[in-house]
Protein backbone atom coordinates (compact mmCIF):
# COMPACT_ATOMS: atom_id res chain seq x y z
CA UNK A 1 0.00 0.00 0.00
CA UNK A 2 1.17 3.42 -0.98
CA UNK A 3 1.19 6.33 1.51
CA UNK A 4 -1.25 8.62 0.71
CA UNK A 5 0.38 11.37 -0.69
CA UNK A 6 1.67 8.78 -3.77
CA UNK A 7 -1.31 7.34 -3.70
CA UNK A 8 -2.50 10.67 -4.90
CA UNK A 9 -0.09 11.18 -7.25
CA UNK A 10 -0.65 7.75 -8.63
CA UNK A 11 -4.15 8.71 -9.64
CA UNK A 12 -2.76 11.73 -11.75
CA UNK A 13 -1.16 10.97 -14.24
CA UNK A 14 0.29 14.15 -15.30
CA UNK A 15 1.61 14.27 -11.70
CA UNK A 16 3.44 11.59 -11.81
CA UNK A 17 5.31 12.12 -15.05
CA UNK A 18 6.43 15.32 -14.46
CA UNK A 19 7.82 14.02 -10.69
CA UNK A 20 8.93 10.49 -11.47
CA UNK A 21 11.18 9.11 -14.86
CA UNK A 22 9.35 7.46 -17.50
CA UNK A 23 11.26 4.03 -16.67
CA UNK A 24 8.65 4.06 -13.48
CA UNK A 25 5.66 3.13 -15.48
CA UNK A 26 7.08 -0.06 -17.31
CA UNK A 27 5.58 -3.15 -15.89
CA UNK A 28 7.96 -4.93 -13.73
CA UNK A 29 7.33 -8.05 -15.74
CA UNK A 30 8.94 -6.05 -18.90
CA UNK A 31 11.38 -3.78 -16.65
CA UNK A 32 14.77 -5.86 -17.93
CA UNK A 33 12.61 -6.71 -21.69
CA UNK A 34 14.35 -3.90 -24.02
CA UNK A 35 13.75 -5.76 -26.98
CA UNK A 36 15.45 -5.22 -30.32
CA UNK A 37 16.94 -2.28 -29.11
CA UNK A 38 19.83 -4.50 -28.20
CA UNK A 39 19.17 -7.24 -30.74
CA UNK A 40 17.31 -9.94 -31.52
CA UNK A 41 18.23 -13.85 -30.29
CA UNK A 42 16.46 -16.70 -31.87
CA UNK A 43 16.62 -19.87 -29.97
CA UNK A 44 15.13 -22.43 -32.48
CA UNK A 45 15.60 -26.83 -32.25
CA UNK A 46 18.41 -25.90 -35.37
CA UNK A 47 20.16 -23.20 -34.38
CA UNK A 48 20.80 -20.35 -31.98
CA UNK A 49 21.07 -16.80 -32.86
CA UNK A 50 21.68 -13.66 -31.98
CA UNK A 51 21.58 -10.72 -34.37
CA UNK A 52 22.43 -7.12 -33.32
CA UNK A 53 23.29 -3.56 -35.18
CA UNK A 54 26.10 -2.16 -34.77
CA UNK A 55 26.09 0.13 -38.20
CA UNK A 56 27.28 2.97 -35.49
CA UNK A 57 30.97 0.85 -35.02
CA UNK A 58 33.83 0.29 -37.41
CA UNK A 59 34.78 -3.43 -37.43
CA UNK A 60 37.70 -2.56 -35.41
CA UNK A 61 35.22 -1.07 -32.64
CA UNK A 62 33.67 -4.34 -31.93
CA UNK A 63 34.55 -7.41 -30.11
CA UNK A 64 32.78 -11.12 -29.50
CA UNK A 65 34.03 -13.07 -27.15
CA UNK A 66 32.73 -16.41 -25.50
CA UNK A 67 33.44 -17.70 -21.63
CA UNK A 68 32.02 -20.92 -20.98
CA UNK A 69 28.73 -20.46 -22.57
CA UNK A 70 28.21 -16.64 -22.43
CA UNK A 71 28.44 -14.94 -25.45
CA UNK A 72 29.47 -11.30 -24.93
CA UNK A 73 29.56 -8.68 -27.86
CA UNK A 74 31.04 -5.24 -27.05
CA UNK A 75 31.14 -2.00 -29.36
CA UNK A 76 32.59 0.80 -27.98
CA UNK A 77 34.26 3.92 -29.96
CA UNK A 78 36.25 7.25 -28.59
CA UNK A 79 34.69 10.80 -28.36
CA UNK A 80 34.20 11.90 -31.77
CA UNK A 81 33.46 15.06 -33.00
CA UNK A 82 30.15 16.43 -35.30
CA UNK A 83 28.68 19.37 -36.62
CA UNK A 84 26.46 18.95 -33.62
CA UNK A 85 29.27 18.97 -30.61
CA UNK A 86 30.88 15.16 -30.11
CA UNK A 87 29.63 12.02 -29.17
CA UNK A 88 31.07 8.81 -27.57
CA UNK A 89 29.49 5.08 -27.99
CA UNK A 90 29.39 1.75 -26.34
CA UNK A 91 27.38 -1.06 -25.51
CA UNK A 92 28.05 -4.54 -24.07
CA UNK A 93 24.87 -7.07 -24.87
CA UNK A 94 25.58 -10.68 -23.26
CA UNK A 95 23.17 -13.73 -23.28
CA UNK A 96 23.88 -17.47 -21.62
CA UNK A 97 23.84 -20.02 -24.60
CA UNK A 98 21.83 -23.47 -24.42
CA UNK A 99 23.75 -26.29 -22.96
CA UNK A 100 22.37 -27.78 -26.60
CA UNK A 101 24.16 -25.68 -28.60
CA UNK A 102 27.28 -26.59 -30.32
CA UNK A 103 29.86 -23.83 -28.75
CA UNK A 104 32.67 -25.24 -31.48
CA UNK A 105 31.12 -23.94 -34.45
CA UNK A 106 29.65 -21.13 -33.71
CA UNK A 107 30.68 -18.20 -36.55
CA UNK A 108 29.80 -14.67 -36.74
CA UNK A 109 29.99 -12.57 -39.59
CA UNK A 110 29.47 -8.69 -40.21
CA UNK A 111 27.01 -7.55 -43.07
CA UNK A 112 27.83 -4.41 -45.45
CA UNK A 113 24.76 -2.32 -43.14
CA UNK A 114 26.70 -2.86 -40.29
CA UNK A 115 23.99 -6.49 -38.46
CA UNK A 116 26.51 -8.24 -36.72
CA UNK A 117 25.12 -11.81 -36.98
CA UNK A 118 25.82 -14.59 -34.38
CA UNK A 119 25.11 -18.50 -35.00
CA UNK A 120 25.55 -21.77 -33.20
CA UNK A 121 24.05 -25.18 -34.70
CA UNK A 122 22.16 -27.36 -32.23
CA UNK A 123 24.16 -30.27 -31.74
CA UNK A 124 21.08 -32.35 -31.92
CA UNK A 125 20.37 -31.11 -35.08
CA UNK A 126 24.15 -32.20 -36.17
CA UNK A 127 23.46 -35.38 -34.98
CA UNK A 128 20.01 -36.16 -37.08
CA UNK A 129 22.17 -35.44 -40.31
CA UNK A 130 22.90 -38.20 -42.31
CA UNK A 131 26.84 -38.94 -42.68
CA UNK A 132 28.72 -41.92 -43.68
CA UNK A 133 31.00 -43.75 -41.17
CA UNK A 134 34.29 -45.23 -42.40
CA UNK A 135 34.94 -48.88 -41.76
CA UNK A 136 38.07 -49.10 -39.92
CA UNK A 137 40.00 -52.71 -40.41
CA UNK A 138 41.91 -54.78 -38.26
Amino acid sequence: ILPYSFQMLNDDVTSRRRLFPYWMDIPSENSLNLGSALGEIENTPEKFAVSVDVSHFKPDEIKVNLTGNELTIEGKHEEKSDEHGTIQRSFVRKCLLPEDANLESLRSSLSNDGHLSIEAPKKTAALTQSRAIPIGRG
